[in-house]
């Protein structure tokens, strides 16, 4: 046999071999492997930004729930003439854990300029909460959408999902999915610069 004839039989015995069903099977569960990691890796090569909308001058529907420990109401209306930063989350969520602690950060910085953060659990029991925002040392106010109304009077699919109000009370972005304190800098401070 020629090198030449060798070559060409170890090709149609290679092709064969891959026209086989089981690797054919084996071929296509690796390309679904692929997809599916590749479709769940953030493109940036860090963490992924989240879906952002801006300048949706919509009314934020107001709401009226109550505080985790029993003790008043918290309601949207009771903060206009300020921006605020409604974030919808959840305990059992861990984009929302992790954004926590940039959110309450930015928060106390930049309270004194009128920035206000209210975050409404979804769903949660009060217990469940009160502990979660002791245990992490969180304070800022905290609603309770136990019904899920709000949420759905926002049109939220998907925690976290946050959504900032002007002075005016309408909603100029919103963001689906986890926000650092750097997204906050950059969408957020030169707004309070220019309010009264």
């Amino acid at each position: 046999m020629t090198t030449r004839s060798a070559r060409r039989h170890r090709r149609r015995t290679l092709l064969t071999t891959l026209a086989s069903p089981p690797a054919l099977l084996a071929i296509g569960l690796l390309l679904i492997v692929a997809g599916v990691i590749a479709a769940a890796s953030p493109s940036t090569g860090g963490a992924a930004e989240p879906v952002t909308r801006e300048g949706l001058q919509a009314a934020a529907p107001d709401f009226s729930l109550p505080a985790p420990d029993g003790r008043g109401t918290l309601r949207l209306s009771d903060f206009r003439g300020r921006y605020v930063l409604v974030n919808f989350w959840a305990t059992w969520c861990p984009p929302c854990r992790a954004e926590l602690p940039d959110l309450a950060a930015y928060y106390a910085d930049h309270a004194a300029e009128g920035f206000v953060l209210i975050g409404v659990n979804e769903q949660e029991p009060p217990e469940t909460v009160s502990g979660y925002l002791a245990a992490q040392r969180l304070n800022f106010p905290v609603a309770l959408d136990m019904e899920g109304v709000v949420m759905a009077d926002y049109g939220v699919t998907g925690l976290p999902s946050s959504f900032l109000i002007n002075p005016a009370g309408q909603i100029v972005q919103m963001w689906t999915g986890m926000i650092s304190r750097a997204t906050l800098e950059r969408a957020v401070t030169p707004r309070l610069g220019g309010q009264g």
